[in-house]
């Protein structure tokens, strides 16, 4: 599996892991399944109006159902949904509507008019999961990854815990998401000298919006984290 690195707000680089090809194309075909069964739908309303206006408006939700969809649901389609993938941007902003758009447009050309043939090819050889109009947009898709107690913000704490940051009050869950992932990074990498650098960063950003400097190690900084934030949270 291929994994691109993507900056979170914290400045911070996480590996995700890319989307496979084969997860876009069952994505595509879902979407297309519920598009046949609209057109469907749309074939007998239209038969029974015979009214060709009505069919061209029938005919816009098919048009702009890509774009649409990945505005209105943040990064997927119904196909991406269920297959557990989304669209980011590959700096860690987040997508706007002209990011989706500049997608949408060049999906007329890699995907609607080759028969997804240029998207493939493209994708094939740029490694980052990037077709053209992810490139054009600075994207890519990213498959979803599972939610589990151990990679969830949720921690269980120590019995007869004491607060010892109150100013963790500051921090929000995507910081101490945040931190999760780069403790997780550090013990699946065996404490690697680039996990080592990320949980320093990762320290620095967290200090810095606290408001404060600890004495304690990187790891054992960011644990402490933690527990403050699921103490306060707790309660």
């Amino acid at each position: 599996m291929e994994n691109i690195s993507i900056q979170t707000s914290q400045n911070i680089a996480i590996e995700q892991p890319i989307a496979s090809i084969g997860e876009r194309i069952v994505a595509t075909a879902i979407d297309m399944l519920i598009l046949s069964i609209y057109l469907s739908i749309v074939g007998v309303v239209g038969g029974l109006s015979k009214a060709p206006i009505a069919m061209i408006i029938f005919m816009i939700p098919v048009f702009f159902y890509q774009l649409v969809c990945e505005t209105a649901m943040n990064g997927q389609s119904w196909g991406k949904q269920v297959m557990k993938i989304k669209v980011v941007k590959i700096d860690g902003t987040q997508p706007v509507f002209t990011t989706y758009l500049i997608r949408w447009v060049f999906r007329l050309v890699d995907i609607s008019l080759s028969f997804g043939a240029i998207s493939t090819i493209v994708i094939l050889i740029n490694g980052k999961g990037q077709r053209l109009g992810d490139i054009a947009a600075n994207t890519t898709v990213i498959r979803l990854k599972e939610k589990s107690f151990d990679t969830s913000i949720f921690t269980t704490l120590p019995h007869n815990y004491n607060l010892k940051y109150p100013q963790v009050s500051r921090l929000n869950d995507s910081d101490i998401s945040t931190a999760k992932e780069v403790l997780n990074f550090m013990k699946d990498s065996s404490y690697s000298g680039g996990s080592r650098e990320m949980a320093e960063k990762a320290r620095k950003a967290i200090e810095t919006k606290m408001d404060i400097q600890s004495d304690l190690g990187n790891e054992k900084f960011l644990k402490t984290v933690i527990y403050d934030y699921n103490f306060i949270h707790s309660r």
